[in-house]
């Protein structure tokens, strides 16, 4: 799971995730920060999922290391 915690960054604002952020998870799985998404001027994908990311990271498997 480290990997995931030092290599993921927001496709928005391109800062690296912190585990207590408050994220968006979209329907196709992208990570992004809470804020970023309501605050961007471009369409985005609707929301599967929210929460810190490291609760995120603890309830999805595909971020898991093998």
């Amino acid at each position: 799971m480290l990997f995931v915690y030092k290599r993921l960054r927001c496709p928005i604002c391109s800062r690296q995730f912190q585990r207590l952020d408050k994220v968006v998870l979209d329907i196709i799985n992208t990570v992004i920060h809470r804020e970023c998404y309501e605050t961007t001027e471009s369409p985005l994908l609707p929301v599967k999922d929210e929460g810190t990311f490291r609760e995120l990271v603890a309830t999805y498997e595909f971020f898991w290391d093998d």
